[in-house]
């Protein structure tokens, strides 16, 4: 079972309930994000089929929707009463926490997913959970599960993790640019309510969605078609010196400080009171 709006990769992208056209020929479930009732009553139902539940436990490429902690709680209730897999994707969301966004939520799945800049730049991808579990992949075991890869045992890439999170990104940064996030969110938010406008920043932390919708926004049902909109402020802000994801995905790096988060706030702001209202956007 995946998610609408999920991604996993170029091959487990879940744009639309329908999936990319070049997702890898398995059998899918699609569910609806944050509809924990919908979600425990296919699990129920789709058991005897299931191999596993895939979630991002805050939809980055979807939208930046965080996952609700009743809608996180309700997978993990579910596939545990009917034994499938609960497999949380924290490639983006590990940023968010020394224990990964399932440590703020409170949520412990079967298997965990991971990748990007916990190899300290250089090219990295790990999965781990369950002792029993990852006891299948032990190469002593004579049914062992065979585990080959070009980057397997690459001690620079491990070299260059271990200081990155012990030296660069630690407990105290994580913290600090959580903060920043938040600081960008509170202040678009804020100047969106102020001037009756649909436009709302979402997301957790470092990770932050931008979207002409007055909200809330818990799935990609509740985003709005306005690629124009999105269009025209990424330039806008290109043309101010801030760059981010066009579809209005905004990840914050460690080099950001508060000028920088406030610069970009302002930018987001001046297109919003002149650009933005001249346009009519303040019907939905």
């Amino acid at each position: 079972m995946v998610f609408e709006g999920g991604y996993h990769g170029g091959v487990f992208f879940f744009a639309s309930a329908g999936g990319s056209p070049i997702n890898a020929p398995f059998p899918f479930i699609v569910a609806q994000y944050n509809d924990a009732e919908g979600a425990a009553r296919l699990i129920a139902e789709h058991a005897h089929e299931l191999a596993a539940v895939i979630v991002e436990p805050l939809q980055g490429s979807g939208g930046v929707i965080p996952g609700e902690q009743a809608f996180l709680q309700a997978l993990h209730q579910a596939t545990a009463a009917h034994d499938v897999l609960l497999v949380f994707d924290e490639v983006m969301t590990s940023r968010l926490a020394t224990g990964g966004l399932q440590k703020v939520v409170g949520v412990t799945p079967d298997l965990t997913t991971l990748g990007k800049y916990l190899g300290g730049g250089l090219a990295f991808g790990a999965f781990g959970g369950r002792a029993d579990l990852m006891a299948h992949f032990d190469p002593s075991r004579a049914d062992a599960l065979p585990h080959a890869g070009t980057f397997n045992n690459a001690v620079l890439t491990m070299a260059a993790g271990a200081a990155g999170l012990t030296q660069v990104y630690t407990a105290g940064e994580v913290k600090r640019l959580n903060g920043l996030g938040d600081r960008l969110r509170d202040r678009l938010n804020g100047f969106a309510a102020e001037h009756d406008l649909h436009f709302c920043a979402t997301g957790y932390g470092s990770m932050v969605g931008l979207h002409f919708t007055r909200g809330p926004v818990r799935s990609v049902a509740d985003l709005p078609a306005a690629a124009e909109l999105r269009a025209l402020l990424h330039l806008r802000m290109l043309e101010a010196g801030y760059s981010y994801a066009r579809r209005g995905f905004v990840a914050l790096s460690l080099p950001l400080e508060e000028p920088d988060i406030d610069g970009f706030a302002e930018a987001v702001e001046a297109f919003l009171q002149r650009g933005f209202a001249q346009l009519g956007a303040r019907s939905s």
